[in-house]
């Protein structure tokens, strides 16, 4: 630095940045602070930090002076679908309840992006949306992303991406909701541009929940990689004011890095695939103990009918000349029995995608499985389910069918293999497997469950009501402590207050 900056000017700074901006730097991390901002200082045109910093403690900022010191301080990094997890659970879990309760109601849904940065996160919720509601066109969808960089939400406007803001996505994702405009400019369709709104808000100030800022009323809100900046009570009095700002059943998505002992008390919580999500006014003391996504504003006089199905009622395998036709694609010679791996590069795979880490975990048995080191349906179904939280979906699709020659009769193959073609966006193969899976087991809530989400989000709700509720049937028959097969964790009991919400 050109500048030392005293201890008695960075302590003032550190408490003028958690006054004003929410942002909490440790006396370890004063060395960090003190190069970051220097770079702000030369921004504001400063060639000496430490006079840059008096000039900030006596002065108020600009929304637009805000923005650029913050620009110095966050990391806006961000990228298509991150973390893909909690985008699963909206469209798999939360999303199609959702939608069923509105019809018939206010067919309105708000969604906040809190801390949006460059907009690739506000973009994906939108485009999540587009996926899971059929008939979108008629519905009031309001989406919200808000920075209190200004910097990142000029960008973010634009609606123009480079490659580097599709890592881990497939190659049909980009080619289905962006235009190619030159070797690496990608322009996010008008369609899905229009659906979200920008606007600068800081977080750390008391301006939400109102109506004025578009913060109340809300459904869904995503604030990601944004608490670790904030200390212990900026944290909890940020949530706080994101728990007044939702409906009734309305969800927060936090990232999984982030702190959730410090998150308000008054959320409840779902665990899923890993992830918590923290849900207002359902598993709080202060509320009844229901499971119910949210209370609309209004009964109509008149329900509003479902939209006619638009394709076949599923047709449910239940000949016994099919199973025989199955049993007959098995070898003459019974498949030898392979144990799970006891190999410790295979644990130590296991151990990584359970924390997941899917990058390294797809290394170890990629490795080994290409010299033969390990084989089995167990192994190569690991892998699967690797590649395809990677986004490497045309390889785990690959893998699954390896993994169904190994063993044609195992259910939650083709339930694998299922989850992994509706990722492609090939819901009809999908559907197919899925209707396989469920045949072989009847019982296997999971299938039937994205079963009836998949004709839902194909317009067919007498067919998709049919699946939830041969769902709910299997689930009915399951002890309430145990974890649902396939389910990454949701207990038995919590899955049946999701069906509860829908059926």
């Amino acid at each position: 630095m050109t500048t030392t900056i005293s201890d008695t000017t960075i302590q003032a700074l550190r408490a003028y940045l958690l006054a004003h901006l929410g942002l909490s730097y440790s006396k370890s991390h004063e060395k960090d602070l003190a190069r970051k901002i220097e770079y702000a200082a030369k921004e504001f045109g400063y060639s000496n930090p430490a006079r840059f910093v008096e000039w900030l403690l006596q002065n108020k900022l600009t929304d637009q002076q805000t923005g650029v010191l913050a620009s110095h301080l966050t990391i806006g990094e961000t990228y298509f679908l991150r973390e893909k997890k909690s985008f699963d659970f909206l469209e798999q879990i939360y999303l199609p309840g959702l939608i069923q309760k509105r019809y018939g109601a206010d067919k309105r849904l708000r969604v906040w992006c809190a801390g949006c940065a460059t907009g690739e996160e506000a973009y994906s919720l939108a485009i999540v949306l587009i996926q899971s509601i059929p008939d979108i066109s008629g519905w009031d969808i309001s989406i919200l992303a808000t920075d209190i960089n200004s910097v990142f939400l000029e960008k973010a406007k634009k609606g123009i991406f480079t490659k580097w803001s599709f890592r881990n996505n497939p190659e049909q994702f980009v080619g289905k909701y962006f235009t190619k405009e030159g070797p690496n400019e990608f322009h996010i369709l008008p369609r899905i541009k229009k659906m979200v709104t920008f606007a600068q808000l800081n977080l750390a100030e008391e301006g939400y929940p109102s109506i004025l800022t578009g913060t109340e009323g809300i459904d869904i809100i995503f604030c990601r990689n944004v608490l670790i900046y904030f200390s212990p009570e900026g944290t909890r009095a940020l949530t706080d004011r994101l728990y007044e700002s939702l409906l009734k059943g309305g969800i927060l998505v936090v990232s999984p890095v982030e702190m959730s002992g410090m998150i308000s008390p008054k959320f409840g919580k779902i665990n899923y695939a890993g992830f918590t999500i923290y849900q207002k006014g359902v598993h709080s003391a202060e509320e009844k103990q229901h499971f119910n996504w949210e209370t609309p504003s209004r009964k109509p006089e008149k329900e509003e009918p479902l939209p006619a199905a638009e394709k076949e009622p599923v047709k449910y395998l239940d000949d016994q000349s099919e199973l025989n036709r199955l049993k007959k694609l098995l070898p003459e010679e019974p498949i030898r029995k392979i144990s799970p791996p006891s190999d410790k590069d295979f644990e130590d795979a296991l151990f990584l995608f359970q924390q997941n880490d899917f990058a390294e975990a797809d290394s170890i048995l990629s490795r080994l499985i290409k010299k033969d080191s390990i084989n089995g349906k167990t192994a190569i179904t690991l892998l699967a389910r690797t590649k395809a939280n990677l986004g490497k979906l045309k390889e785990a699709g690959e893998l699954c069918e390896r993994a169904i020659q190994l063993d044609k009769l195992n259910p939650a193959l083709h339930y694998l293999m299922a989850t992994v073609m509706h990722e492609q966006g090939n819901d009809e193969k999908a559907i197919n497997l899925l209707n396989r899976s469920v045949y072989l087991d009847y019982d296997f809530t999971l299938a039937w469950f994205l079963l009836g989400n998949l004709w839902m989000r194909a317009g067919n709700y007498e067919s998709g009501k049919k699946s939830y509720k041969q769902a709910m049937i299997s689930l009915a028959k399951l002890p309430p402590d145990d974890i649902l097969p396939e389910s990454d964790g949701i207990t038995v009991e919590r899955f049946k207050e999701i069906l509860n919400a829908i059926t």
